[in-house]
């Protein structure tokens, strides 16, 4: 079975294929493929596209889950807030001549 490329198929496609006018100003297109059969090659294509997501897709879930471990970690270590600070006292009015 010989192996196509996406782009080596859609070229076979559109040298093989005829366009006629619709009547709504658009085109009909019919595809003529008596040489070869792509099907399988496209199928091919397809479940090596599935594999690589189901990988991109484990990669994602393990990526959250670290992500949450490492929040829950910051918030476990994260510091206690800081004791207010105490009220300041008031100020006595002086003259300048006055000590303290």
């Amino acid at each position: 079975m010989t192996k196509l490329t996406l782009r080596e198929a859609s070229r076979l496609i559109s040298s093989r294929s005829s366009a006629m006018t619709k009547g709504t100003g658009g085109y009909q297109f019919e595809a003529e493929l008596q040489t070869r059969n792509i099907t399988p090659v496209l199928e091919a294509e397809i479940a090596a596209m599935r594999a690589v997501s189901e990988l991109l897709r484990a990669q994602l879930t393990d990526t959250r889950k670290e992500c949450e471990r490492w929040r829950q970690k910051a918030e476990r270590l994260t510091l206690p807030p800081p004791a207010p600070a105490p009220a300041p006292e008031p100020l006595r009015h002086r003259r300048w001549w006055q000590p303290a």
